[in-house]
């Protein structure tokens, strides 16, 4: 098990300390929650949503300075979405792509750029960066917050991109349940059961879900499936009670259990094909208890402690005889203690100041066998918001991560808006950000059975270089690693200006230019060539890139009459994912294309279309039509992109050749909702769904793309 370095512990006593000294204090008037929001007009409107994640501290989305974006549970219902990938991508700006599981771009940045919050704290486990988002159920929350641009700031590394936290339900003061089923296409079932209730004091909630599928095959003429079968199981438990009229004490707990089963076949040249059952085994947990102390009318403590853990198993068992042929392991824990502090100095000034210890340690077969890979880091945060006048609001953050892998990092961010009328917001920020070397660019020490190459990080490159020379295994070095420089993190500034307006009251157009600065980005390159022709892999920093583009988002809610409503959101994002080096190469046209034909030419800037993976243009749709009296809903929601790159043939490092490209296409669903009461006390809602309507499949480009998938649902709650 991972164990918190000795000043993580000291911490966490100091914490609890503080804590039942505050909880011993008295007080002779009566406490309140403090109003972080200006007592003015604009702020008073009522149903506005609230959100936290882009400033840890509530406030009102219109008033919140960078790009924030909320997904309610009602659009997740409707939508049909079971897990976060179903609802994400319909989301304007968030594409999609396929990395060892389903990862997400935002702002043209790859997935391990984006940090995935739920209830405010990391989800971990990622494989070559990726985060595979359908490990994820959507049952039990309230709605998901998305935050585009920087917020190393106020969250520190895997947030250069972004951040998107999913918020729980908090449990409800009289007792309800919900029992859920669905089932669909390749035998995909999903089942909930979720309990909830308390009183003014406290309340506690919890749910069990169980979602599994056969697995699909777009390439039948390959033996093995696309995707495996799989069962997974999540239980989920939120709780709060009230000690006393100042503190209060939360607590969240969650369990992940997944099986997965598929086959493959292998062959070597001039060998028999051989084929192989895979077995796959996902465990993770996390626990997460949170005390909330209110100190005063204007100030509030709060101290969260989290543990989680991550553990996959993999095995590949030879059917003619059950032979392991190939197993992996891997194992992750972080914890971390933290504590915030909240002062409303007046209406017009509110800070947040904090910090915290986080342990992180990891194990697999990927990684040396003498010692488990260990880190810690300490960090601070502050940050202030300044309402000036009506006009204009500052808000300004930063924070200090001091790391035992890498060196101290300092990122602080400023963000303004202005807004000269009701109706329009004026938004702009700049802020660093920092993405920290991964576990894997710092310890990974692999080399593939079959294909004979090897991969270091950075801190065993030069024992592992050294062992494989001792076994003869090394016919040249091609870099002398004793004079590489650590790895450092990689570092971005970002630019964000925009804003909103409200042309009708049913009617808000958004709009927001984006660009993003990066140096020291972390690549692979050979080090070492092996004896059998292969080459030794290492980390270091490497290139520069940029991205750039324009979001924007059209909303219309008009009311047809008392009873009905539509919703309507239209998003569209131009992107540009540029490597640099490959920018001034093509202006000093030295960078060459070859047609399959075997023809040289030379290329211009306008064949350039960016990074692989990344669509220069995209769209997003959702629509509904609801009907309050008759209790139904018809939604649709697709997304299309434009042509993006994925191999090189031609061996520029990019795509330019019509055959180095994933086609533009469209994906569009669309269900049906009813609502139904016999009962007082029981509702009926019963759902069917059409999903990939045009059924656009590519098998070995978007293998997580299936063909036309229908299902139908029926949820009861009572």
């Amino acid at each position: 098990m991972a164990k918190l370095p000795t000043y993580c512990y000291s911490g966490l006593i100091w914490v609890f300390c503080i804590l039942c000294l505050l909880g011993t204090l008295t007080v002779s008037a009566q406490t309140v929650i403090p109003d972080y929001s200006p007592k003015d007009s604009i702020r008073t409107i009522e149903m506005t949503p609230l959100v936290i994640t882009a400033t840890r501290s509530q406030k009102m989305l219109e008033d919140v300075a960078v790009p924030t974006t909320i997904i309610t549970s009602n659009i997740i219902q409707r939508e049909g979405a079971l897990r976060l990938g179903d609802v994400l991508a319909n989301q304007m700006g968030i594409a999609l792509f396929d990395d060892h599981g389903t990862g997400i771009q935002i702002q043209g940045f790859a997935s391990d750029y984006t940090l995935i919050l739920l209830d405010g704290e990391p989800v971990i486990g990622r494989t070559a960066g990726t985060l595979d988002i359908d490990r994820i159920t959507l049952k039990g929350l309230s709605h998901l917050e998305i935050v585009r641009g920087p917020s190393s700031s106020l969250y520190g590394s895997e947030a250069l991109a972004g951040v998107i936290n999913l918020i729980p339900s908090p449990p409800k003061e009289k007792m309800e349940g919900a029992a859920s089923f669905r089932i669909g296409s390749y035998a995909t079932s999903d089942m909930t059961l979720q309990m909830e209730g308390g009183r003014d004091w406290g309340g506690m909630r919890v749910f069990v879900n169980r979602y599994a599928s056969r697995g699909y095959d777009l390439s039948p003429n390959i033996y093995g499936p696309t995707t495996p079968s799989f069962s997974d199981w999540t239980g989920d438990l939120r709780a709060h009670i009230k000690l006393s009229e100042r503190i209060k004490v939360k607590l969240g707990a969650r369990g992940t259990f997944e099986n997965q089963e598929s086959v493959f076949a292998s062959q070597q040249l001039g060998q028999t094909e051989e084929r192989y059952n895979e077995e796959g085994a996902r465990r993770e947990w996390s626990i997460h208890p949170e005390i909330d102390v209110q100190l005063s009318k204007k100030t509030r403590l709060n101290t969260t402690l989290y543990r989680t853990s991550y553990r996959t198993e993999t095995h590949h068992l030879r059917q003619e005889d059950e032979f392991i042929n190939y197993e992996d392991n891997f194992d992750q824990t972080y914890s971390k203690a933290e504590i915030k502090l909240d002062m409303l100095w007046n209406t017009k000034h509110l800070s947040n100041i904090g910090g915290g210890v986080i342990g992180e340690q990891l194990g697999g077969t990927r990684y040396p066998s003498t010692s488990e890979p260990e880190s810690s880091h300490r960090y601070f945060f502050i940050q202030h918001e300044w309402l000036a006048s009506d006009l204009i609001h500052f808000n300004t953050s930063a924070r200090y991560d001091d790391h035992s892998d890498y060196a101290a990092r300092f990122t602080p961010k400023l963000s303004v808006i202005v807004r000269p009328s009701d109706q329009i917001r004026l938004r702009a920020s700049i802020g660093s950000g920092f993405k920290a070397p991964a576990f894997r660019q710092l310890y990974l020490a692999f080399t593939n059975s079959s294909g004979g190459y090897s991969v270091f990080g950075s801190i065993p490159m030069s024992d592992g270089i050294n062992q494989l020379e001792a076994n003869g295994l090394i016919q040249q070095r091609l870099l002398d690693v004793r004079e590489l420089d650590p790895l450092r993190a990689e570092n971005s500034v970002a630019y964000n200006v925009g804003g909103s307006i409200t042309l009708r009251t049913w009617l808000t157009a958004q709009l927001n230019l984006f660009h993003n600065n990066v140096t020291d980005l972390i690549e692979t390159q050979p080090v070492a060539q092996k004896t059998n022709g292969a080459f030794v892999y290492g980390y270091f920093n490497l290139a520069k890139i940029y991205t750039r583009g324009i979001e924007s988002e059209l909303r219309m809610t008009p009311q047809l009459n008392s009873q009905s409503s539509l919703d309507i959101s239209l998003g569209y994002q131009y992107l540009q994912a540029r490597d640099r080096e490959i920018v001034d190469a093509i202006n000093e046209g030295t960078v060459y294309g070859r047609s399959p034909s075997g023809r040289d030419y030379r290329l211009g800037i306008g064949d350039y279309t960016g990074l692989f993976g990344r669509s220069p243009h995209s769209a997003s749709l959702r629509a509904a039509y609801i009907n309050s009296k008759i209790g139904l809903t018809a939604s649709a929601h697709g997304r299309w992109r434009s042509r993006y790159g994925y191999r090189d043939l031609d061996g520029n490092l990019f795509a330019n050749r019509p055959d180095e490209f994933v086609p533009h296409y469209a994906v569009l669903g669309a269900t049906i909702s009813k609502k139904f009461t016999f009962v007082p006390s029981i509702e009926f809602i019963a759902q069917v769904g059409l999903d990939n309507v045009f059924n656009h499949t590519y098998p070995t480009l978007v293998p997580s793309l299936p063909g036309r998938r229908g299902y139908t649902s029926l949820q009861f709650n009572f």
